[in-house]
């Protein structure tokens, strides 16, 4: 990954974050946290905000949960900001070299 790469991928769980703060307490469907990226003007697949959101789950900035039924394909991944998440989104925490506020 190079330089450019690197800060754009930042300020992409930045933007994640902040598209989840607009909302909390109250999560969003993955399917519109893509879409508001992509009305933002983010280059994003389906695939890249997955990684993505898996990375800010480790850090445990979001939570990831599955609702709905999944053997009859009515499930869908739920995103949810954290206390954590929250904090590091308000400045209450120190910054996090890995997201871009």
């Amino acid at each position: 990954m190079n330089n450019i790469e690197r800060i754009e991928t930042k300020e992409l769980r930045g933007r994640i974050l902040a598209v989840l703060d607009y909302n909390y307490p109250v999560g969003l469907s993955e399917k519109l946290v893509l879409q508001s990226l992509v009305a933002a003007r983010f280059d994003v697949t389906r695939r890249e905000l997955k990684a993505q959101l898996a990375y800010l789950a480790e850090k445990n900035y979001i939570t990831l949960q599955q609702v709905g039924f999944a053997d009859i394909d009515l499930a869908r991944q739920m995103v949810k900001l954290t206390v954590s998440g929250k904090d590091l989104v308000d400045g209450n925490i120190d910054p996090d070299p890995g997201v871009s506020a």
